[in-house]
């Protein structure tokens, strides 16, 4: 049979370092041939489909729910990616304005930062393990034209007075060198001591033009 085009297929992709050793849950089926009738279809066992199954569940409905997935339990996008969690608070969110309104625009992002104590509760709840660290996180421009843009987004989005950006901080210059330089000293130094045999030369000039830390990031 023939599948209608643009429809996802079982084959193709290359493998994501997460499915090296799959789950017992990677292809389960629970009947042999899909119902015939569900009150509630979700397409896709990815990060998403799982939990919308999962808050549904976990509400008390007594809808019969069908998941849908044409691979393997996450082995589509959420099951390739870094394995962090990391709302977006000013990147995109002058777009989401400029569409939607800004209500909208600070809903989806304190949509996003949600997500992460949603993701801690879970965790605990669920008692997975898992290196789950809530930490902070920072964004490095290297060039003038990135860093001027997201210079203007920052701007823009304190402006507003959104609460969440109470905690995103900008660094420019000597302030952002401050800011990352010693971390990345310590290690660099450790690695270049731990490897001295096997380096020749550095180079000095790779410093920072500007770097915003946020909070409420976590690491899985």
């Amino acid at each position: 049979m023939q599948l209608p085009q643009g429809l996802p297929t079982v084959g193709g992709g290359t493998e994501s370092f997460w499915h090296t050793n799959l789950h017992e849950l990677d292809d389960y089926r629970s009947t042999d041939q899909v119902p015939e009738q569900s009150d509630i279809v979700i397409i896709g066992a990815g990060y998403a489909g799982v939990a919308t199954a999962y808050h549904l569940l976990e509400a008390g409905s007594k809808a019969s729910i069908t998941l849908l997935e044409a691979r393997g339990a996450c082995s589509g996008a959420t099951g390739r990616n870094g394995g962090h969690l990391r709302p977006d608070l000013y990147g995109h969110i002058p777009t989401h304005i400029d569409r939607h309104g800004l209500e909208r625009g600070a809903e989806i992002a304190e949509f996003e930062a949600a997500h992460v104590t949603a993701i801690k509760n879970v965790v605990a709840k669920e008692n997975i393990d898992c290196d789950f660290v809530i930490t902070r996180t920072t964004d490095v421009w290297c060039n003038d034209d990135a860093a001027q843009k997201a210079k203007a987004n920052y701007d823009r989005m304190v402006a507003y007075g959104l609460k969440y950006m109470d905690d995103v901080d900008f660094y420019i210059g000597k302030d952002a060198e401050g800011v990352s330089i010693y971390s990345c000293l310590l290690l660099s130094m450790h690695l270049l001591i731990n490897h001295r045999s096997a380096v020749s030369s550095t180079q000095k000039h790779a410093q920072p033009i500007l770097l915003v830390q946020s909070g409420h990031t976590s690491s899985s």
